[in-house]
């Protein structure tokens, strides 16, 4: 005998062919090679029933044993009081592939669960965290891969939609009506800091870490802007908010940068910086040599103009920060302790990229603790 598996159509109609013939179950049996209580089970749970009479609800005595339906009784084709059953294939096999599909429908979880499972999604929504990180942060109580919860949402099964998933729905097309220039740029000599120059750079010298320095973007009524400076192989950000943002507060963000960790810490940590032609980074000398040492602390690198995937790290960062600092929205609202308290959040948020540790973990262990600390 085979393990067990599906009957097929075949099969049954070789069933329905034996329960005319009269045949006992253990001989259909052996014709398909199936357990007899399969076929009974089988002929129970997908016979049809002919003609149901609703005034009498028993059965008939005789349905409760082999073949279970009514093909070679006697009464057959006279008046009995009871429901008529017979087995057809056809009808059978359709019976058979409904309850497989419906099955396997609905969410394999108890209500208590269920409700546990809801809770724990709709606040980690609300709080701004990814669907992985509330997986990876509940991980004893959340059973479900991250596939099915992203399932459930979909499907409308939790209060979760798919509308509060930042990055789930579709974006409209953008217009591109024409391009644009800051036009003090032309004024800006970056020769030895192109794109070009940026690759030349990496192949002489594989494996060195690269930033990537650019604003958020703020609406034209705010006075301040958000400065975001990502590490891409560990996802490390620095955040820090600046009011009436220039090439002048940029080069004293570093500044304070290197104040705080030293200048040999500055270099190890941040030798190459790769950002876009925004003016406020115009001043390469200012961002890349010290103030207090008057070396070189930093090399600095711009893409191309209307190229932002050159520096794709720090866009898709940008995206993620409109979690918490909506587009249309002022900036002007935050301190610079409620950026810091976003930054930690940020460094703090485990990441499949880095095998579920957080990019604060990361820069501990490329680094150390005590500089995170000299940072934070």
């Amino acid at each position: 005998m085979k393990k067990w598996k599906h009957i097929t159509f075949e099969q049954r109609k070789t069933i329905s062919s034996g329960i005319a013939h009269n045949m006992k179950v253990k001989n259909i049996a052996e014709l398909i090679s199936v357990d007899p209580t399969g076929i009974s089970r089988e002929v129970k749970r997908n016979r049809s029933i002919v003609e149901p009479i609703k005034q009498n609800n028993n059965c008939c005595p005789k349905l409760q044993r082999w073949p279970y339906v009514c093909t070679n009784c006697k009464n057959r084709y006279k008046e009995c009081p009871f429901n008529k059953f017979i087995y057809n294939a056809k009808n059978a096999q359709d019976f058979a592939d409904y309850n497989l599909k419906s099955s396997r429908r609905g969410l394999d979880i108890t209500s208590d669960e269920f409700k546990t499972l809801d809770t724990i999604i709709k606040n980690g929504i609300d709080n701004n965290k990814s669907i992985y990180q509330i997986k990876i942060e509940n991980n004893e109580k959340i059973d479900k891969s991250i596939t099915t919860l992203y399932r459930y949402i979909n499907k409308g099964y939790l209060t979760t939609k798919r509308i509060d998933l930042p990055y789930a729905v579709k974006y409209k097309k953008r217009k591109h009506n024409k391009k644009y220039e800051y036009s003090e740029n032309n004024k800006i000599d970056r020769t030895n800091h192109t794109y070009l120059d940026y690759l030349a750079f990496i192949h002489k010298n594989p494996g060195i870490y690269v930033w990537q320095l650019d604003f958020l973007g703020a609406i034209k009524t705010d006075n301040n802007n958000i400065l975001t400076l990502i590490q891409p192989n560990i996802q490390f950000t620095l955040l820090d908010i600046i009011s009436n943002p220039n090439s002048n507060k940029v080069v004293e963000f570093f500044d304070k940068l290197e104040e705080k960790i030293g200048t040999d810490n500055f270099k190890n940590l941040i030798p190459v910086i790769l950002t876009d032609r925004d003016p406020c980074f115009s001043d390469i000398d200012g961002i890349c040599f010290s103030k207090i040492t008057g070396e070189e602390r930093c090399k600095l690198f711009f893409c191309d103009p209307y190229v932002s995937n050159q520096k794709p790290n720090v866009e898709n960062m940008n995206k993620q920060l409109r979690l918490f600092f909506p587009k249309g929205k002022s900036v002007d609202k935050y301190s610079k302790n409620d950026i810091k308290q976003i930054n930690y959040t940020l460094l703090n948020k485990p990441l499949k990229s880095l095998d579920s540790n957080t990019p604060k973990d990361a820069f501990i262990k490329v680094f150390d603790e005590d500089l995170f600390n000299k940072l934070f």
